[in-house]
């Protein structure tokens, strides 16, 4: 089977190119675009983890976020009948930045003119640098912006089995959370830790709670963010 993996060099994508043997990897850090460079022949499946996913970048130039569309378009044109398993996001759900809505748009498009696309919701994912769990985790004083904005947290690893199961799912639509919700706040008490209440990061700009179930047949996320936050490694 050729496999294709857009961002394999990601946060997601180097620990999934992990999982499936040989692939075909296209990442902006390797100098390539989706959106330019000559895509490969007889690919059999797709991963489409390449995405502008930084919310506030995308607020600083919504233009070049609006590639999330755009990609998803021209490797759905290239690959009419190649089944895509596309990274999709819980920002979709009543977007209010640029980024959720690129990404509602992607994830839209290909529901709508690629039939043989698997569409995964994620959660909140930690288990990587940026997490606010995994820096709440490594910190000794944390900072805590939008205390009460609730989240479904769910480990990188988890998203990985997930991934590697979708390519036998029936095309559709599913979504890969816990369907437990846990506040910023929560997050903070629990380390132990000393914690402060800092001004809004988010301005007031994004939704208060976002908890996604579990519609799969067959995945279970598996890593607590609770045991995780605090376990020394």
């Amino acid at each position: 089977m050729r496999i294709l993996i857009t961002g394999h060099l990601g946060f997601i994508g180097s620990r999934l190119s992990k999982e499936v043997g040989e692939f075909i990897g296209i990442d902006t850090k390797d100098g390539k675009s989706i959106l330019t460079c000559e895509l490969p022949e007889d690919v059999d499946l797709i991963y489409h983890l390449a995405a502008h996913a930084s919310v506030e970048d995308s607020w600083k130039d919504p233009v070049r976020n609006m590639e999330n569309l755009l990609t998803a378009v021209r490797l759905s044109q290239v690959y009419p009948n190649t089944k895509i398993v596309y990274a999709s996001t819980c920002a979709i759900d009543d977007p209010v930045t640029p980024y959720g809505f690129s990404k509602k748009c992607a994830h839209d498009y290909l529901k709508r003119f690629h039939p043989n696309s698997v569409i995964l919701v994620f959660p909140n994912i930690f288990g990587g640098p940026r997490s606010v769990v995994d820096i709440f985790k490594r910190v000794e004083k944390i900072n805590v912006h939008d205390p009460h904005v609730v989240r479904d947290y769910v480990h990188v690893d988890d998203i990985v089995k997930g991934l590697v199961l979708a390519k036998d799912w029936e095309p559709g639509e599913y979504s890969l959370g816990s369907g437990k919700g846990t506040s910023t706040l929560e997050l903070a008490q629990s380390t132990g830790k000393e914690y402060e209440i800092t001004a809004p990061r988010s301005g007031g700009k994004e939704p208060k709670e976002s908890i996604v179930p579990n519609t799969t047949p067959g995945w279970i996320p598996t890593v607590d963010v609770f045991e995780y936050i605090n376990r020394h490694d």
